[in-house]
């Protein structure tokens, strides 16, 4: 463990902590970040979606970002049953919409594994292609969003020899589309009017990197946040909007991590939706790049398949007869804990009548640190 004033752990006041590492054999440090935990590599940090696969696993699990990096290099993205769904849209001429948080954070998405999705897509027949960026600013250095739009408008101008690809909306990752634990729909509902409608009232741009340099409004005595960014649309010279969904078209979210793209999950996926006025939902074929929500099957398509997870030390516990106690955040919670509750009562275990929430799969802890050297 690094003991500096970058390790909050080493910096607190800590008088419980102390007196359990000064009991031999009853403490040890673990790392919560990088390969360790699943994670492509050991500058990638931990946080809360990670936890859920490995505190109390008792094996290393590749995380989604591990799978989309291993699904991008050796292809199999491209020949899976959900490209395949989206890919019937695209060969008879409708348009691949690319939707996610642009960044390189590696905690919601990374902006290499974009460029890749849109390289293979264009190697394999992709004529029309639109991107609807969400910024950042939190995973990464606010202001770092103008950066991936220029990396990104590389990528388009690459691949525009074959392909008609464009930025065609985009907003802050706070307040536009990027909602969770269904807080505020009409976060959704920004992102669904720009993405999808190409409404975003006066925030109408010819590119995004004007889009993004306006609304941050930077010289002005209330400087906006990459976050907090407005939703806003491209337009082309007549004003029209350059990427709106329609019928026959095709739908992708590229983020790998679940919680925030759930809810425009269910917006894209559900035919009965009262959570905001839709206006009109496009008949496309959707994917996410993973299942968001394995009880919901959330979505029904999915371009790399979740990681297969069994022999975890809660299961091992619960079959040799042992008690456990099980806990997460009541945000965490929904099905699994019937089905836990369910396992526990097969194999005669007894819990608290009032347990919040079990997790059917581990032993968690739901705020680990993020990092612990």
């Amino acid at each position: 463990m690094s003991k500096d004033a970058f390790n909050a752990v080493f910096s607190a006041k800590t008088p419980t902590m102390d007196g359990l590492a000064a009991i031999k054999n009853r403490w040890r440090t673990i790392r919560a970040h990088g390969t360790a935990v699943g994670l492509p590599s050991d500058d990638d940090m931990g946080n809360s979606e990670v936890g859920h696969n490995a505190l109390g696993a008792g094996q290393v699990i590749n995380q989604g970002a591990a799978l989309v990096d291993k699904a991008l290099e050796d292809g199999s993205l491209f020949t899976s049953e959900g490209w395949n769904h989206v890919a019937s849209n695209l060969n008879s001429g409708g348009t691949l919409h690319l939707i996610g948080l642009l960044s390189d954070g590696g905690v919601h998405s990374r902006t290499d594994q974009l460029f890749g999705i849109i390289r293979g897509a264009v190697e394999r027949g992709t004529k029309k292609l639109r991107v609807h960026i969400l910024t950042d600013g939190r995973d990464v250095p606010d202001g770092s969003s103008l950066g991936f739009i220029n990396e990104l408008e590389d990528v388009l101008k690459e691949v525009s020899a074959s392909c008609d690809a464009k930025i065609a909306s985009g907003g802050g990752r706070m307040g536009v589309t990027m909602d969770r634990y269904e807080a505020d729909w009409n976060i959704v509902k920004r992102g669904w009017d720009a993405h999808v409608l190409g409404e975003a009232g006066d925030n109408k741009f010819t590119d995004a990197h004007t889009a993004v340099k306006t609304l941050r409004k930077e010289d002005s005595d209330s400087p906006v946040s990459d976050q907090w960014l407005e939703p806003f649309v491209i337009v082309d010279e007549a004003g029209a909007p350059v990427g709106t969904v329609q019928d026959g078209d095709s739908v992708v979210i590229f983020n790998f991590r679940a919680d925030r793209v759930i809810e425009l999950s269910k917006a894209f996926e559900y035919t009965e939706f009262s959570h905001f006025d839709r206006v009109r939902c496009p008949n496309v074929k959707f994917a996410g790049i993973m299942q968001y929500d394995g009880d919901l099957k959330l979505p029904a398509n999915y371009l790399v398949p979740p990681p297969a997870i069994s022999g975890t030390s809660g299961e091992y516990l619960a079959k040799n007869g042992l008690k456990t106690f099980v806990c997460s955040e009541t945000q965490k919670f929904g099905t699994d804990c019937e089905v836990a509750c369910a396992r526990a009562r097969a194999h005669s275990l007894a819990h608290p009548p009032h347990l919040a929430a079990i997790r059917s799969r581990h032993l968690l802890l739901e705020r680990q640190p993020l990092r612990v050297l």
